[in-house]
């Protein structure tokens, strides 16, 4: 009968009452009665399962090494079927090894397996030698542990012998199971070394060899078919690590047979591979659950409904099919601290950046990146719901004004633009070069022509990134401060002395303290600068035929990048009205020691002024042309 809920407190790691809830098959969705269970080591995934074992097997004790000290060795394990039947195992009043079993708030003293179930541990050896002593059907055998500890070093199954035995006289069914895994057929049979010890065999070629020869991966299979090939509807089917001994191609095999048969069983595994993740499953029906070790407890995460129709948008863009790809799988198996880019560009810029400047985080980047920018935040949401606690976001520098939006939303993760809009130098499309040759043709008012060319090339310019080119990696020196600015930044934030504080909208949770002394100098050579510059007059400047009403700026960002430099950020608007305004930022580097400050770079972020003529005239030409 399907767990519809498990309760664990005070069995190893979990020191604090932990609900966990598996999916459910529905009988019509494969993989709608699957949950897969990811993690780092050592973060509860195994206990999990040796939790139901416990609530399955007939044994009477646990050892005070599988007992938290925090809960007093008390330990409490309870299972709620899917039609409300409770099945019960606590400590006794009387403290110690010995456990009492309730059915329903019932005590019970002669045990029956009440959910049916059939659990693998990861170690699956089993005797190379059995007796012809009669198979052993399905509800005898339960797993390859049977009532033994789940942690003993040296479980060897003794019993899966009379499985083989079952196995062989149903052979034509198991055959048809295993071969969705291994294609073609092994040659398997059972041998005999005299009239009461047989054996595995298996033939390649004219080579002969038992299953000590055979290998642990044919040994896995054998025995994750066995648990599914004779299962029932009413089964929980529990397997710990199913990716052991396995070459990739036959872990995909594997998982899309466990996907089948959960269809209508519940199948639950633990796993360290990338291969039993699938975005589009978890997005539906199948669960994925990670679990990580907080302090002295485990937590379990899942995703949230949102997240889920967040995961649907992203795996059906077939444009982007890296996004959720292998290469994002193997970051669900990390403790933590996690890099997000924007695109995959990104990913392989940042690396060779981050390797020219001999810095290596202690961070993974997250697969191929998000995306784009626009994908950013469901992933944010997928590595929140999953209890991820530092996360570093690279965003370019167009999209600066959704930093504070999300610093409010993701308050323990942190988020850097870097001063340009690419990590790296692009030309534009050869099409505006064509078409700009095209307008030089055309017989009219030079002057016009060339504002109208201008503003071409204004709206379509060649991007300048933090790199030259792709090939090289090579770094553009203008930007250099910026490269060292980020990797300060990731430095300070994953420091491990650093931890995790969740914090209000007004504050940072980097630890980046600078004395005094020195910002007060930078900010008034700073602010000497600004008045020298007339800096905040540059906008009415450039746009004497506007009659601006109103205004507003100030300063973004003021970090200290080096010893003696601090970075800065100012924003300035000007506006005609609520509906036209614009918008400009000027970058700043002051050197406190030189006492000297330089404009690395000053944008248009926005710009909503009314069109001139002219403007109106290349817009035009535009639509003509499908350029815009």
């Amino acid at each position: 009968m399907s767990i519809k809920r498990l309760t664990i407190k005070g069995l190893r790691g979990f020191s604090e009452k932990t609900n966990i809830h598996f999916a459910i098959p529905d009988n019509i969705n494969p993989g709608s009665g699957l949950t897969v269970m990811v993690g780092p080591n050592n973060s509860g995934k195994s206990t999990v399962i040796e939790a139901v074992h416990l609530l399955s097997s007939n044994l009477d004790i646990i050892p005070v090494s599988s007992r938290n000290i925090k809960t007093n060795g008390k330990v409490l394990i309870e299972a709620e079927d899917i039609i409300g039947n409770v099945s019960t195992l606590q400590s006794t009043d009387n403290n110690g090894a010995f456990i009492q079993r309730k059915y329903n708030g019932e005590n019970i003293n002669n045990f029956y397996n009440q959910m049916n179930t059939f659990i693998l541990s990861s170690k699956r050896n089993f005797s190379s030698t059995f007796s012809n002593g009669g198979a052993q059907n399905r509800e005898n055998y339960k797993g390859n542990i049977s009532n033994s500890d789940y942690r003993g070093e040296n479980n060897i199954n003794n019993n899966f012998g009379g499985r083989l035995l079952e196995i062989y006289n149903r052979r034509k069914v198991f055959d048809e199971c295993l071969e969705k895994v291994l294609s073609p057929l092994p040659n398997w049979t059972i041998e005999s070394i005299n009239s009461s010890n047989l054996y595995l065999e298996f033939s390649f070629d004219e080579v002969k060899h038992s299953s000590n020869g055979a290998g642990d991966g044919y040994i896995n299979i054998f025995n994750i078919v066995d648990a599914l090939y004779d299962s029932s509807e009413n089964n929980v089917i529990l397997i710990d690590e199913p990716e052991i001994s396995l070459h990739p191609d036959l872990q995909r095999k594997l998982f899309s047979l466990l996907v089948e048969y959960s269809k209508d069983k519940q199948i639950i595994v633990s796993t360290h591979s990338p291969y039993f993740v699938d975005w589009k499953l978890f997005s539906d029906k199948a669960k994925i659950i990670r679990l990580r070790k907080e302090k002295d407890s485990l937590q379990l995460y899942e995703l949230s409904e949102d997240t889920r129709k967040d995961i649907k948008g992203i795996i059906t863009d077939y444009q982007k099919p890296h996004i959720l790809s292998l290469n994002a799988n193997e970051i669900f198996f990390l403790n933590d601290n996690v890099i997000l880019t924007e695109g995959q560009d990104d990913v392989l810029c940042y690396k060779e950046i981050f390797e020219k400047y001999d810095f290596h985080p202690k961070a993974s980047f997250f697969g191929w990146g998000a995306g784009g920018a626009q994908r950013v935040k469901p992933i944010l949401n997928i590595l929140k719901d999953l209890g991820y606690k530092k996360v570093f976001t690279i965003l370019d520098n167009d999209q600066q004004d959704i930093i504070a939006d999300l610093k409010k939303e993701y308050k323990s993760y942190e988020f850097f633009a870097i001063a340009v809009n690419d990590v790296r130098n692009k030309v534009r499309d050869k099409k505006i070069d064509s078409l700009i040759k095209e307008i030089n043709k055309i017989d009219f008012d030079e002057k016009i022509k060339s504002n109208i060319i201008d503003l071409i090339n204004n709206k379509f310019e060649n991007k300048i990134g933090l790199i030259k080119s792709m090939s090289t990696y090579e770094i553009n020196q203008e930007y250099e401060y910026n490269i060292i600015e980020l990797i300060d930044f990731i430095k300070n934030y994953f420091d491990d002395n650093n931890p995790v504080i969740e914090v209000g909208d007004d504050k940072n949770i980097i630890n980046s303290e600078y004395k005094l002394d020195e910002e007060k100098i930078a900010r008034k050579l700073m602010d000497k600068w600004i008045s020298d510059k007339k800096i905040y007059d540059h906008i009415q400047k450039k746009y004497k035929r506007f009659e601006f009403h109103y205004g507003d700026g100030g300063e973004l960002s003021f970090k200290k990048i080096n010893e003696k430099e601090f970075y800065v950020i100012l924003e300035q608007m000007e506006g005609i009205s609520e509906k036209h305004q614009i918008t400009m930022q000027y970058h700043l580097i002051v050197n406190i020691k030189s006492s000297v400050v330089k404009l690395k770079k000053k944008s248009i972020i926005s710009n909503t002024l009314p069109q001139g003529r002219i403007d109106k005239l290349i817009n035009k030409i535009f639509e003509m042309i499908n350029f815009i």
